[in-house]
């Protein structure tokens, strides 16, 4: 068993159970990359036992490097009564191994009485495919909620990304991704946006009260997009997007073979709550949806 008391660096072959046992802020010392905790070994538990690892707004919080697949990341565990926080770095956490799971944070970022979150984004994953990130709170950041660029097989869950300046949610260049039971509202841009992303599931969760569109499908005319900008055969179910800035559920021309069924859809500016650009919905599903407008009859 090892005791972690201070920003550090993790590294070897199964370095086993590490606990903390005290709050971290970046005046105790950094990796020399500026990071607080660079987790390099795999097969790690990292419990963070209700802690607070506090930055100056650059650096990451928690960086777990490449090498570091099948680890678990937790602000807390069952026998523990406080959640962990992590706030004030220009990342708050970063993943780039595979088959991790990080759970049970109370903050990264800020809160209702503390809206000053990190820097840039809250949850970054990284080329990493198989990880689970559950039961966190990721609000009031500068960036984004959760920003998964590359990888596959990702489950986001139980969560709230609220208010960031960014993004709620994004799913980038990234297939077969999970995000459910989640409230993804009052964020600046997108509260979910799937960018060249296929075969996507969201549902069960409440995007609402974005500043741009609810749940953005494809490559919008002012995002910047590389390769194939279409993303195709994602569900999106069972799920709130009202009052958002922007259409409720926009899918953009190129993005084919997506359902939509089971939404509300209500009160969201621009010309309709629901929209899809593509001629005559272009193999498209829109099944059961309860909405105010929408820009296609081929929308139901």
């Amino acid at each position: 068993m090892h005791q972690l008391d201070l920003c550090l660096w993790m590294h070897g072959h199964g370095a086993g159970n590490l606990y903390g046992t005290d709050d971290l802020a970046s005046n105790q010392g950094l990796t020399k990359a500026g990071n607080c905790l660079e987790v390099g070994a795999d097969h790690v538990i990292l419990d963070l036992q209700g802690h607070a690892i506090i930055g100056t707004g650059t650096g990451i919080g928690i960086l777990i490097q490449s090498s570091a697949h099948d680890t678990v990341v937790q602000g807390t565990d069952l026998t523990e009564t406080g959640q962990a926080i992590i706030n004030t770095w220009g990342v708050g956490l970063e993943d780039d191994a595979n088959n991790v799971v990080i759970e049970l944070f109370r903050q990264i970022g800020g809160n209702n009485f503390n809206p000053h979150g990190n820097a840039g984004d809250a949850v970054l994953l990284q080329n990493a495919t198989g990880v689970t990130v559950a039961n966190f709170n990721a609000s009031f950041n500068g960036g984004t909620g959760v920003d998964i660029q590359g990888g596959s097989d990702n489950r986001v869950f139980n969560c709230d990304s609220i208010s960031n300046a960014g993004n709620g949610v994004i799913v980038a260049s990234s297939n077969i991704n999970t995000i459910s039971n989640c409230s993804i509202n009052g964020n600046t841009g997108y509260g979910v946006w799937l960018n060249t992303a296929n075969q996507n599931q969201i549902f069960t969760s409440s995007l609402n009260g974005n500043g741009k569109i609810g749940v953005l499908v494809g490559c919008h005319k002012e995002g910047k997009c590389t390769g194939n900008k279409g993303s195709d055969l994602n569900h999106i179910s069972s799920s709130g997007t009202n009052g958002n800035g922007g259409a409720g559920i926009t899918v953009e021309e190129g993005s084919s073979n997506n359902q939509i069924t089971n939404m509300s859809a209500s009160g969201n500016g621009g010309t309709a709550d629901l929209i899809d650009n593509n001629p005559s919905c272009d193999g498209d599903l829109w099944f059961n949806n309860a909405f105010g407008g929408a820009s296609q009859s081929c929308i139901h």
